[in-house]
């Protein structure tokens, strides 16, 4: 009944933005990121609707490649529906028989409903530590029918048990290593888009963008986090010296708290 409304009924599809702004936004929050920015933005110009080929997104731990795929995606416009690689139920991801009490439709439909478009971006998040594990079907099996846009187009959801077209979402999946994934996957997936580690002379930039998450992290406004001084930059710098982005903001939630520390005991 859930679903119900959307039987029958078509979707509007989001349109493409201003690609050089959108580039340009990206660019100021991932300064390390220039070289996969252009390859995803350029599988969309001269298209009037977004609609990206499946993409895999392979980088070390905590460099940020999920905020990257949430952020593309906010900033095109699209919504962003997230799949949990490590924990999705196997086969879920396409859907679950009627029979069963606990049955869903499949997760690029879900991602329709949700936002109520045609064309969401579906996230798959740490697809390479899916499990291996067929009792209940494999994620990585019941994916493949969705990276073909002529089976995804004609794909007969197990649960609603009606046809869809589901031909213009977009999938993108991130990993830390491919080297368990089975090939009938990676060859689905028109690249491989390497997402490398920030260093040093990223740390000004990507500060900027820790104080105002923190601040909205705590449901305050921005200005109550103003971005870090020389001073506070210096001690974030000896004690991250580059790579993990999550690595980083923890520092920077530490300097935040030396902050309100300081200033309670002006205050006192």
């Amino acid at each position: 009944r859930s679903y119900e409304g959307m039987i029958g009924r078509p979707l509007p599809l989001t349109s493409t933005p201003d690609l050089a702004g959108a580039r340009a936004s990206l660019l100021v929050e991932f300064p390390h990121c220039e070289l996969p920015i252009d390859q995803m933005l350029r599988e969309l110009v001269g298209k009037e609707f977004i609609r990206l080929p499946p993409k895999l997104l392979v980088g070390p731990p905590g460099v940020g490649k999920s905020r990257f795929v949430r952020r593309f995606g906010e900033i095109l416009g699209v919504g962003v529906f997230r799949v949990d690689g490590s924990g999705d139920a196997g086969a879920s991801f396409g859907g679950t028989e009627r029979r069963w009490y606990s049955t869903e439709p499949n997760r690029p439909f879900m991602a329709c409903a949700r936002f109520g478009t045609a064309n969401p971006l579906v996230l798959v998040d740490e697809v390479d530590k899916a499990p291996t594990r067929s009792d209940y079907g494999r994620l990585w099996d019941a994916m493949l029918q969705f990276l073909e846009p002529e089976t995804a187009g004609r794909f007969m959801d197990p649960c609603l048990q009606v046809e869809m077209d589901l031909s213009h979402v977009s999938i993108i999946a991130t990993a830390n290593d491919v080297k368990r994934m089975p090939s009938p996957l990676l060859d689905r997936f028109s690249a491989i888009v390497e997402i490398p580690a920030p260093g040093r002379e990223h740390l000004v930039p990507l500060s900027r963008h820790l104080a105002a998450d923190i601040a909205r992290s705590r449901g305050w406004d921005e200005r109550f986090v103003p971005p870090f001084d020389g001073a506070e930059l210096a001690v974030m710098a000896k004690a991250w010296g580059g790579g993990s982005v999550r690595r980083l903001r923890r520092i920077a939630e530490t300097v935040v708290r030396g902050r309100e520390k300081a200033e309670r005991q002006i205050l006192n």
